[in-house]
C-alpha cells in the first residue's frame, strides 16, 4: 500500500519593528540625566584627588622645613637681601626665598647646587630673579604646584602656588597699635626677613625656631596655597591697592574696601617665580584676609613682607593650611576672625584655638 506523504508549508510572517523617534528621544534623554547626575560626582571626586595632592604638597614642604631645622637649628630665612644669616656670612644667595633654600630636602639637590655654582661671587647680593638663573629656575615643580590652581608661567619665570605665613598686620588684632605694617617692625607668624642691601634699611628678623614659638607648633600656621594672579579683575586672581588700619581688623575692613586694582606688579605678578624672596611674586601671604577674600598692597610698600595678601585657592570653601608641626588642614571660608588671626602668629598668646 502506498504511502501518501503531506508536506504542510508553514509560513511565518515576523516583522522587525525598529525605535520611533519618540523613543529614541526618550532614551537620549534619559542618559542625558544620567550624565548629568553622574558628572558632579565624577568632578567632586576628581577635586578631592587634587586636594589631597595639595594638601601632600603642602606637608611635604613643612617636613623639608624641619630637615632643615635639623641642620641649621632654624627654619630658613624666607626674604633676604643680603648675606643669609643661616647658610653662613659668604653666602650670595641673598634674594632667594625659602622654598629655593629647602630644595636639598626635596630632592632637588642638584637644582640646588647647580643654581649656587651659577652665583656670580663678586656680588655682594644676588636677584633670585636675574637672568642667568631664569633657565633652571624655570623648571616647573610639581611640588610648588596645587593641581586645583590655575597653572601660568609669566616672563619666563617659574610659577608656584604655595606661600609661607608672614603673621598679621598687628599683635592687637582689634584695640589700639601695637606693631606696624612695616617691613622693619611686627612679624609674628612663621616667616623671617634678612635685611636689606644698604645699612639701616630693614632690619633683620630673629631666626624662627621652634623655641620662638611660644604659641606651639600645632598652633601655628607654617604654609598656605593661593591661585596666581592673571591680572583679572577677580578677588582670587588680583591684588588690589593701598590698605592701612591701626590694628589687624581695620586694616582688613580697609582691604575689603578697595576697588583699584594695583598695576602691573599687583594684578599679574602673584606666583610668578618661587626662587625670589619677596611677597608680591607669592613668597608670603598674611593671616590678615580671611580665606579667599581679596588681597591688597600696604601703604607701607608693595615689595615687602608688609604686603596683605590673603591665602586662597582653587578648592570650593577654603583652603589647605600646613601647621609647623608638620600636619596639615583644611580651613573653610567661614573660620572665626580671631581663630584665624591667632593661627597666624606663633608667640602673642592669643586665647582663641586655632583651626
Amino acid at each position: 500500500m502506498g504511502r501518501l506523504e503531506v508536506f504542510v508549508t508553514v509560513s511565518v510572517n515576523r516583522s522587525r519593528r525598529g525605535f520611533t523617534l519618540v523613543e529614541l528621544l526618550v532614551v537620549i534623554a534619559i542618559i542625558g540625566v544620567l550624565i548629568a547626575l553622574l558628572l558632579p560626582a565624577v568632578q567632586m571626586a576628581r577635586e578631592a584627588a587634587r586636594r589631597s595632592q595639595c594638601s601632600n604638597n603642602l606637608k611635604q614642604i613643612v617636613l623639608a622645613s624641619h630637615n632643615y631645622h635639623d641642620t641649621h637649628n632654624a627654619f630658613p630665612v624666607s626674604v633676604g637681601w643680603k648675606p643669609d644669616v643661616v647658610n653662613g656670612p659668604g653666602a650670595t644667595r641673598s634674594a632667594f626665598g625659602a622654598k629655593f633654600r629647602l630644595l636639598p630636602y626635596l630632592e632637588q639637590n642638584t637644582l640646588y647646587e647647580r643654581t649656587d655654582q651659577a652665583t656670580p661671587n663678586a656680588l655682594p647680593f644676588t636677584h633670585g630673579w636675574d637672568g642667568n638663573f631664569n633657565t633652571h629656575l624655570s623648571i616647573k615643580l610639581p611640588i610648588f604646584n596645587c593641581p586645583s590652581a590655575p597653572l601660568q608661567t609669566k616672563n619666563g619665570i617659574a610659577n608656584h602656588t604655595y606661600a609661607i605665613n608672614a603673621g598679621t598686620s598687628h599683635n592687637n588684632h582689634v584695640l589700639g597699635t601695637t606693631g606696624t605694617l612695616n617691613t622693619a617692625g611686627l612679624h609674628n607668624g612663621f616667616a623671617s626677613w634678612n635685611g636689606g642691601p644698604v645699612t639701616g634699611w630693614d632690619g633683620d628678623d630673629p631666626v624662627v625656631t621652634f623655641g620662638t614659638m611660644p604659641d606651639g607648633s600645632s598652633n601655628t600656621a607654617a604654609f598656605s596655597e593661593f591661585v596666581p594672579a592673571n591680572g583679572a579683575r577677580n578677588p582670587k586672581y588680583a591684588t588690589y591697592t593701598w590698605a592701612a588700619g591701626n590694628n589687624t581688623a581695620e586694616v582688613r575692613n580697609s582691604c575689603l574696601a578697595q576697588s583699584e586694582i594695583q598695576g602691573w606688579d599687583g594684578g599679574t605678578y602673584r606666583g610668578s617665580t618661587w626662587s625670589w624672596g619677596t611677597c608680591n611674586p607669592g613668597e608670603f601671604y598674611q593671616h590678615v584676609m580671611m580665606p579667599n577674600e581679596k588681597s591688597c598692597l600696604s601703604y607701607n610698600s608693595d615689595w615687602g613682607a608688609d604686603t596683605i595678601f590673603a591665602a586662597n585657592s582653587g578648592h570650593p570653601a577654603g583652603v589647605n593650611v600646613a601647621r609647623a608641626d608638620g600636619s596639615v588642614t583644611f580651613v573653610p571660608n567661614g573660620v572665626n576672625n580671631f581663630v584665624w588671626w591667632a593661627f597666624g602668629t606663633r608667640n602673642v598668646g592669643e586665647a582663641e584655638k586655632t583651626p
